[in-house]
């Protein structure tokens, strides 16, 4: 256990700690219990390859999710694969649904690499084959329209935008394209059971398909609650690049834009001054990038970066 944070230093560590809770990752129990299982019908590195794939598919969740900004609580290895405790409801439907797609898009890109491979190399079909299918699967399950797979975020997503488009207003849309969504859940759930029962009177018992069924199941009544993780936003405070010096970039944008295209000319190493001007080009003023993390960890992603300058003028004012 940690000694209790005492006096200036408090914060901090109050802060890092913070920061180590968050970004844990979790093996749930049931993993080591469906390995085993897997070690004694000899499918082990089977099961150990569809974990390390479920990973990237995560990872590239987590990829798309940090270029907006917000990073993952944390992951947790289930033996179904990877979930990822998080919310995506402070992110437009548009964002929503290119985070959502960042995952099965970088299984097909996978099992397309090893299909390339092949082509050039025919020898190595024997030693990659498995992980090629292993991925190409992964990837097509979860575009399956259901929660919580990616395919139910993605078709909630186009459902909210029709529904805006005809009309409804977007809170009403949104409630509305959940409730779609999780009727196909348990309509997919339901199936899997059925599925599962006419194999068993018939002397075959596929656990797999009740795995997946309650997996649906619960993944559609948890979908229709709120959660109680979120992403977070990512921390690009520069305090201690301060100390040993940070060279400056600086990029002349419009009022106009928004903070998620200011993140496009965040770079590692390399301190952000934004110098705006109007839609009559001429200069405003500039954001450094203290400011502007500063309103992004209470303002939305959409905010623009004149919003921001107005809403740091008294701070500005201030002088050291």
């Amino acid at each position: 256990m940690y000694a209790r944070a005492k006096g200036r230093n408090a914060p901090f560590l109050q802060k890092t700690r913070k920061k180590r809770r968050e970004r844990r990752f979790f093996v749930h129990p049931l993993f080591f219990l469906v390995g085993i299982w897997f070690c004694f019908i000899g499918k082990l590195p089977l099961f150990l390859m569809s974990a390390v794939i479920a990973l990237q598919h995560e990872c590239a969740h987590a990829f798309a999710a940090a270029r907006l900004g917000y990073r993952l609580n944390r992951v947790v290895l289930m033996p179904y694969g990877a979930v990822i405790d998080g919310d995506l409801k402070s992110l437009s439907l548009k964002d929503e649904f290119t985070v959502a797609l960042w995952g099965p898009l970088a299984n097909l890109l996978t099992a397309g690499f090893f299909v390339a491979l092949w082509w050039l190399y025919p020898t190595a079909y024997a030693f990659t084959d498995t992980a090629c299918y292993a991925s190409l699967s992964i990837a097509l399950v979860n575009l399956l329209p259901a929660y919580p797979l990616d395919g139910g975020r993605i078709l909630k997503s186009l459902l909210a935008v029709a529904l805006e488009n005809a009309g409804y207003p977007p809170v009403r849309a949104e409630k509305l394209s959940g409730r779609i969504c999780r009727s196909i859940t348990f309509c997919f759930a339901g199936g899997l059971a059925v599925l599962f029962a006419v194999f068993a009177t018939q002397g075959k018992l596929n656990a797999s398909l009740l795995l997946f069924a309650l997996f649906l199941f619960f993944g559609g009544i948890g979908n229709g609650k709120e959660s109680a993780a979120v992403y977070g936003k990512i921390d690009f405070s520069f305090k201690s690049a301060f100390a040993r010096g940070a060279e400056i970039k600086r990029y002349a944008v419009s009022t106009q834009n928004t903070v998620k295209t200011a993140l496009k000319f965040l770079s590692k190493g390399n301190y952000l001054i934004l110098d705006l001007y109007n839609e009559e080009e001429r200069y405003v003023g500039s954001l450094t990038q203290t400011q502007l993390f500063e309103c992004f960890e209470k303002e939305s992603l959409y905010a623009t970066l004149g919003e921001i300058f107005v809403k740091t003028a008294p701070k500005r004012g201030v002088k050291a």
